[in-house]
C-alpha cells in the first residue's frame, strides 16, 4: 500500500513539475519573442549628394514602428522632411501646425529647424519611408529639449 502511495504522489509529482515547467518555458518562449521585437527599427536606404545644390545632401529611411512608440521632441538642422506612410497611421506634433494623423498613403512635410515629433498611436504597426534633404555640414537629428 506505502509503494501504491508513493507511486501516485511521484505521478501527481510530475504531473504538477511537468504543467508548471511548461508554463515557464511557454512564459519565457514568449518573452524572448517579445524582447526581440525592438519599438522602432529604421534602416537607412541611401544617402547621397545632390550634385546639382552644392552642400547639399538627400537621404532615405524605411522605419517600423510598435504600437505606443514615440520619438523624443527633435528637429532637423537646416534639413527638409517629408515622411510617407506605408502602412498603418502616425500622429505627429509639429510646432506652429498642431496634430496631424498622417495615414497610409498619406505624407506630412516637416520644414528645417521646426520642432516635431512622431508617434504610432494605434494599436498596429505602422511603416514609414522618409526623404530628408539637408546641408551636409549639419547632423540629421538634434534632440530639442524642454
Amino acid at each position: 500500500m506505502k509503494a501504491k502511495i508513493s507511486a501516485a504522489i511521484l505521478f501527481a509529482g510530475g504531473i504538477l513539475l511537468g504543467a508548471g515547467s511548461s508554463e515557464i518555458i511557454r512564459a519565457q518562449i514568449h518573452t524572448e519573442v517579445h524582447a526581440e521585437v525592438p519599438a522602432h527599427v529604421t534602416k537607412q536606404i541611401i544617402q547621397t549628394d545632390l550634385n546639382n545644390l552644392p552642400g547639399q545632401e538627400v537621404l532615405v529611411f524605411a522605419s517600423t514602428w510598435q504600437p505606443g512608440f514615440r520619438l523624443p521632441l527633435h528637429m532637423h538642422p537646416e534639413g527638409h522632411e517629408i515622411t510617407y506612410v506605408i502602412e498603418g497611421e502616425q500622429t505627429f506634433e509639429v510646432e506652429g501646425v498642431g496634430t496631424k494623423i498622417v495615414k497610409a498613403g498619406e505624407a506630412i512635410y516637416t520644414a528645417p529647424n521646426t520642432p516635431h515629433f512622431g508617434r504610432s498611436a494605434t494599436d498596429g504597426i505602422s511603416k514609414t519611408l522618409v526623404l530628408r534633404i539637408k546641408a551636409k555640414n549639419q547632423p540629421v537629428t538634434v534632440e530639442v529639449k524642454r
